[in-house]
């Protein structure tokens, strides 16, 4: 069964629906009853989803969409499996990672052109920060186990030549946790807004956060 995933610009919705035949355009949606699920709907990163919800354009194709929220991307992605949601909302990585395991896994429109992970450092570290070499030995809070902004900061980690169990990880969904040493979410205002915390790096084609 192909299941399918909304990855992080509604133009690409436009420029297609553009393209295609009236009398195409015009069919019944095959299911209009859908359920999404995104990993932190809150998030400045999900606004694509947030606007067409409160626009009405789910509606205005012919579709009854319920969104359901989780507490991270990789329990959006867990639930795709589990066919407890129709679609999910998230990060492209996913669809590469379950191709691998052989989970029939498609995207179907880029909601946004960069990851915009940004990385948050508790400011009594930040002054100890030079590099992602400096993760070693840290307490690292991430969206979700498993969720993009772990694979970024597994990324980040391996460029530096460390291993993943270099560095401890905790799940915190979409909130800021004082107990952690930095946080990597999708949130840079979230992040700049919390006193404790310094805005360290936004990841945007690359993950070099300068």
């Amino acid at each position: 069964m192909r299941r399918s995933l909304l990855t992080l610009f509604p133009l690409v919705l436009g420029v297609l629906a553009a393209a295609m035949p009236s009398a195409v355009l015009a069919q019944a949606p095959e299911k209009p009853k859908l359920t999404i699920g995104v990993g932190g709907k809150p998030l400045f990163y999900y606004l694509p989803l947030t606007i067409a919800e409160q626009k009405g354009y789910f509606k205005a194709e012919g579709l009854d969409v319920e969104i359901q929220d989780f507490p991270g991307g990789a329990r959006a992605l867990q639930a795709l499996l589990g066919g407890s949601v129709d679609v999910v909302s998230g990060a492209y990585e996913h669809t590469i990672t379950q191709q691998a395991k052989g989970q029939n896994i498609e995207a179907l429109v880029l909601q946004g052109k960069y990851s915009a992970i940004v990385l948050g450092m508790n400011k009594a570290k930040a002054a100890q920060y030079k590099s992602p070499a400096d993760l070693k030995g840290m307490k690292i809070g991430v969206t979700a186990p498993g969720s993009s902004t772990h694979f970024m900061v597994l990324y980040m980690m391996a460029q530096a030549g460390l291993k993943p169990d270099e560095a401890s990880f905790v799940g915190t969904a979409a909130t800021i946790w004082s107990g952690v040493d930095v946080w990597m979410n999708r949130s840079a205002r979230t992040i700049a807004l919390t006193s404790a915390c310094a805005v360290f790096g936004y990841f945007l084609a690359n993950s070099t956060g300068t």
